[in-house]
């Protein structure tokens, strides 16, 4: 379903341009494909995650479009029927995807792949009602990945991270559709919506709002918050704060101490080196580059009590017993002007984005091993992070203002901080926050999202 859809698209914009013998192969494929799990077939192929969903109907459907009269193989539809049948499902798809948004919340490889799917059909649907939905959807995904982005990259908490995204961020495809669209970001070696997107961009008059390049690369003197959730029901809030030299996300009051899957709960970045990012997680397995989901560094085997004010956040892991007996954070030194480790704190600074790490435990950088000076390791099954954000010149500074930053734990279950800036942060034990005489309680975040300049 990968290669269909951006296959379809092809054959319906450029037939003509392909050869008499290739464009016979790519009919007889498309022809036989099999579109969904009921029709026969004994194939392997993964049709139940709602990215896939999106890709198998919205080639159902065009593929009806674009052959009529034909016999589809495997349904024995004619193509009248699978275009009717692909519509019925892409529209309830899309639905869904209006009323709840992403189920992978907010993961920087799935963007893509509903990208893929969203711009096929907005600009090949014959039925104007998908058209413009499909249209709609496409504004909307570019609007969450500008908020959520810093200067090209994403960084925010997701619903589905993968090893090799999050440890080399410039080849995710992702960072090229931030530089396709508002000039910041790398162009990595893999791509799915890409391609596809810039030929409906230049050829077929999709647009996407101008003023969203200004929020994907925030100059703004004051800071970002953005507030907003994804998936049925709501069961994601997310919390983004960024300004021009850091950017932090996290996931507020999400399936505390529960056995976590590929969720990255935080993220950060420091300045505009793409590869000056943060995260902490529980390993999933502790084989480096094994296969695991969740992995060593994609996703958390156990899923800590995380909540942010602003650029305080705090994270509590309780491992079980048959879990990895350690949390750990990507620090990678080679990316930061500054950084230093010391006892149970540690400090970074790129550019004029500055983070303060500090652990329950000393904080230990590895120095064999394949992450090697890219590895904070924090012994124990509970295990305590503070992490505070900044803008300076020096890390030094930052380090005097935050870096005795500590938590009292109130008896009404209540994570309380004296920050020097926010006064007293109080994280709640029903996941909102109260400081600065503000209370943010997760169970209002919306679909639509909220943001604040501050």
């Amino acid at each position: 379903d990968f290669s269909l859809v951006p296959l379809i698209f092809a054959r319906m914009a450029y037939g003509e341009a392909i050869g008499a013998e290739t464009r016979a192969r790519v009919d007889a494929a498309i022809l036989g494909f099999r579109f969904w799990m009921d029709e026969p077939g004994n194939d392997v192929q993964w049709y139940f995650s709602e990215n896939h969903a999106l890709l198998f109907h919205t080639a159902a459907y065009l593929a009806g479009a674009l052959f009529l009269d034909a016999t589809f193989v495997r349904s024995g539809r004619k193509g009248v029927d699978q275009r009717a049948v692909g519509a019925a499902r892409v529209r309830a798809w899309l639905d869904h995807f209006e009323a709840w948004e992403m189920a992978e919340f907010n993961s920087a490889p799935y963007f893509p792949i509903d990208l893929k799917g969203l711009t096929a059909l907005a600009v090949m649907a014959p039925d104007a009602d998908i058209a413009a939905r499909a249209k709609a959807g496409v504004v909307r995904l570019c609007t969450v990945v500008a908020r959520s982005a810093h200067h090209g990259m994403l960084t925010a908490a997701q619903g589905r991270s993968y090893e090799h995204t999050l440890c080399a961020g410039r080849s995710l495809e992702l960072s090229a559709i931030a530089r396709l669209l508002w000039g910041k970001g790398w162009y990595g070696r893999r791509v799915h919506a890409l391609p596809q997107l810039a030929v409906c961009l230049r050829d077929h008059g999709l647009e996407i709002p101008e003023g969203l390049a200004a929020i994907a690369s925030h100059q703004d003197a004051r800071h970002q918050e953005w507030r907003f959730a994804q998936g049925e029901n709501r069961f994601a809030a997310l919390y983004h704060y960024k300004g021009r030299d850091f950017a932090l996300g996290s996931a507020q009051a999400y399936r505390w101490d529960q056995w976590g899957y590929q969720e990255t709960i935080l993220h950060l970045r420091l300045g505009e080196r793409p590869e000056a990012a943060i995260w902490i997680n529980h390993p999933g397995e502790t084989i480096q580059f094994g296969y695991g989901r969740p992995s060593y560094w994609g996703g958390c085997g156990v899923v800590p009590r995380a909540q942010q004010y602003r650029g305080l956040a705090i994270l509590d892991f309780a491992a079980k017993d048959e879990q990895a007996e350690f949390t750990h954070a990507w620090f990678p030194l080679a990316e930061f002007d500054e950084a230093r480790v010391e006892g149970r704190r540690a400090v970074a600074r790129a550019g004029r984005g500055v983070a303060v790490l500090i652990g329950a435990e000393p904080l230990v950088l590895a120095t064999t091993g394949p992450s090697a000076g890219m590895e904070l390791r924090q012994d124990g099954r509970r295990t305590r992070w503070i992490v505070r954000v900044a803008e300076a010149a020096r890390a030094a500074e930052v380090e005097a203002r935050f870096g005795a930053l500590a938590v009292e734990e109130a008896a009404d279950g209540a994570l309380v901080v004296q920050d020097p800036d926010y006064g007293e942060v109080r994280f709640l034990a029903d996941g909102a926050v109260e400081a600065e005489g503000r209370a943010l309680r997760p169970a209002d975040f919306a679909i639509a999202g909220e943001a604040t300049l501050l």
